[in-house]
């Protein structure tokens, strides 16, 4: 069973902001083969504020218990957490959704980059994104860019599915919409409320459920393509771009053409409630 931490700006329920950190935790939770250890909230959808409030209230309203801990720019707390839950398990992976500052914390507090086996994230860019021609900034390296350079320089296996990648594989809500799990159903309003704003921003139906797609190469690494590339951890990086360089070698994996990402996704969250 592979033990992870969630490090989310989730922002379920708050309007004009994505899901996709919903859909990644409900997935990991679902998952038969995933352990979360702990979840931290950092800011990037929304404030920490937010984010924090929008994460507890799920968890409390589907009675999960897993520790949660509040983090971002104005608290060690996160960061702390991570650190002793790093140090007190072996093999333990982090899933980074949003701004990386809690990682960097971690590492700052004195983590040892090597006890952590590998640290997969959502986020950057390759290329601009587009949705039918408006250009979307980049989601979470950008957001606080020094501390990913931080904390990319130091750890290693750094696995990064990029905003390119995740516009490969949407995720359309049925019309009227019959799930069977508790899970989908509490995710249903959103669903159809983000559906609609991105409809209204974008003119596009289907949605990018970004994180949850960084959270299945956790699950299911043999559905992806590892793609590494060496890259610059500069300025370019304030927008979120993953150009060529020396200073780090990464893996951008690249989701398989035969894999139905969003399908897989949605039936291990109806099948593991």
């Amino acid at each position: 069973m592979k033990k992870v931490i969630i490090d989310t700006d989730c922002t379920i329920d708050v309007k004009g902001c994505d899901l996709d950190d919903a859909f990644a935790i409900l997935f990991l939770l679902a998952h038969p083969n995933i352990d979360v250890r702990l979840i931290t909230t950092t800011f990037g959808n929304n404030n920490e504020d937010v984010t924090y409030k929008a994460t507890k209230k799920m968890l409390d309203d589907l009675k999960i218990d897993i520790p949660l801990v509040k983090g971002g720019l104005y608290s060690h707390e996160a960061g702390a957490a991570i650190k002793n839950e790093v140090e007190s398990n072996d093999d333990i992976i982090i899933l980074s959704l949003g701004a990386t500052t809690n990682t960097q914390k971690a590492l700052a507090l004195g983590m040892d980059p090597k006890k952590v086996k590998s640290f997969v994230a959502m986020g950057g860019i390759t290329e601009e994104l587009q949705f039918n021609k408006k250009v979307m900034d980049e989601l979470n390296l950008s957001i606080d860019y020094l501390s990913a350079i931080y904390a990319l320089e130091r750890l290693d296996d750094i696995h990064i599915i990029t905003g390119n990648n995740c516009m490969k594989h949407k995720y359309e809500v049925p019309a009227n919409p019959s799930y069977k799990s508790e899970l989908m159903n509490y995710l249903k309003p959103s669903l159809e409320r983000l559906t609609k704003e991105f409809m209204d921003e974008f003119g596009e139906s289907k949605l990018v459920v970004w994180d949850a797609l960084a959270a299945l190469y956790i699950t299911n690494p043999e559905y992806f393509i590892d793609v590494y590339k060496n890259i610059a951890l500069d300025e370019h990086l304030l927008r979120g771009y993953l150009v060529d360089g020396t200073d780090k070698k990464v893996n951008l994996p690249e989701i398989k053409d035969n894999i139905n990402a969003m399908e897989y996704i949605v039936q291990v969250i109806e099948e593991g409630n």
